[in-house]
């Protein structure tokens, strides 16, 4: 299939600019992951610039912005490139800043435009499928290096403190790379964890079996006017989803409002897919059991009460009061009068990359 028309001009300032504006709220996501996973980072220098955001901590923060921005042009260009393939008129990745705070991730994604309908149902499966399927392959060696790379946590959980739900393909690497699996309770994730966290986040969200998400498209082009089946049993599994996590209720409405529970037809709407397309279709499904999580973020008041983890072989210490003052003197035998208090860090955090198990209770002494 190739359209007739001329490829007409892109706004690529525009596309230029989105990204530019994506890449500064992401790597402001970054800074603050990186400081909360290496606190040396954050301490206030005098040569920092504003708010104490020192060159060494920007670098961290695109630790998570550069991971995740190429995971979501992944996705996009997947989409992207198949239109190109089959001739569609279809624009480059818009990318979408968003507000830079964690645990929000700094952007709400990326899109492309596909200006005009598809009437196959194999070019639309093509398209559907490519960019699930390349954003997850490009999240892997990402997940891969975070997971090596996430520090233990011996910290006592703070009110308010937010935990994340790892997807069935995080917790498969971490046995296959650690060993053991760990929760988001015990360690603080590298940032580019992260960044491979929100990749699989958003590809889960995409595969959802609705309307014209990529999902929708999919189950669309495998079972034709049959997707009316699933219609309602999958409204009514995402508003089920939202006792558990509320954010599901808004993924109820926006599938329910905004992409609408049909599917514009195709030509050959009741041709059975070949194969080979049947069987990415498996692929694409197991992708989306994969990226999946139930309940995606919590807060720590939604949490039993749990100890801090336990490993074989050493001691972390992320912070030790050297000096006290007056106030502690009896305490410590310090006779020597009021000091700043000061904090010392371990040159190199103990990683949960080590094979050995994770315990519940204190660190060792």
């Amino acid at each position: 299939m190739h359209s007739g028309l001329r490829p007409r001009r892109e706004r690529w300032w525009l596309h230029v600019l989105l990204l530019l504006a994506t890449f500064a709220t992401t790597t402001f996501v970054g800074i603050q992951l990186a400081a909360g996973y290496d606190p040396r980072l954050a301490l206030v220098d005098p040569r920092s610039g504003l708010m104490g955001i020192t060159p060494a901590l920007v670098l961290a923060g695109m630790s998570y912005s550069v991971p995740l921005l190429l995971i979501l042009l992944a996705h996009e260009l997947g989409h992207y490139l198949m239109c190109r393939r089959y001739g569609l008129d279809a624009s480059p990745p818009f990318f979408l800043p968003f507000i830079p705070i964690v645990p929000l991730p700094g952007t709400f994604g990326a899109f492309i435009r596909v200006r005009e309908p598809i009437r196959d149902k194999k070019i639309l499966f093509d398209m559907a499928v490519a960019g699930p399927i390349a954003g997850f392959l490009v999240a892997l060696p990402f997940a891969a290096y975070g997971i090596l790379h996430t520090r233990l946590n011996f910290e006592p959980l703070g009110e308010g403190t937010i935990f994340f739900g790892y997807p069935l393909a995080m917790k498969i690497l971490q046995l296959l790379l650690t060993g053991h699996t760990f929760s988001s309770v015990h360690v603080v994730e590298h940032p580019a964890f992260m960044a491979a966290w929100w990749g699989f986040f958003v590809t889960a969200i995409n595969l959802i079996p609705a309307g014209q998400l990529d999902g929708g498209h999919t189950l669309y082009a495998v079972f034709g006017r049959r997707h009316r089946l699933f219609r309602w049993p999958v409204l009514v599994a995402l508003v089920g989803l939202g006792f558990l996590y509320t954010g599901w209720w808004v993924w109820a409405g926006i599938v329910l409002i905004l992409t609408g529970l049909r599917h514009p037809a195709v030509l050959d709407e009741d041709a059975p897919l070949d194969p080979f397309r049947r069987k990415v279709a498996a692929a694409v499904l197991l992708i989306a059991i994969l990226s999946f999580v139930p309940v995606p973020i919590e807060d720590s008041g939604d949490l039993a009460p749990l100890r801090s983890p336990r490993e074989g072989g050493g001691t972390v210490v992320h912070q030790l009061d050297l000096h006290r003052g007056p106030e502690a003197s009896g305490r410590h035998g310090d006779t020597r009068g009021s000091k700043d208090r000061e904090v010392a860090f371990e040159e190199r955090p103990r990683l949960v990359g080590a094979r050995s198990p994770l315990e519940a209770g204190p660190p060792p002494a």
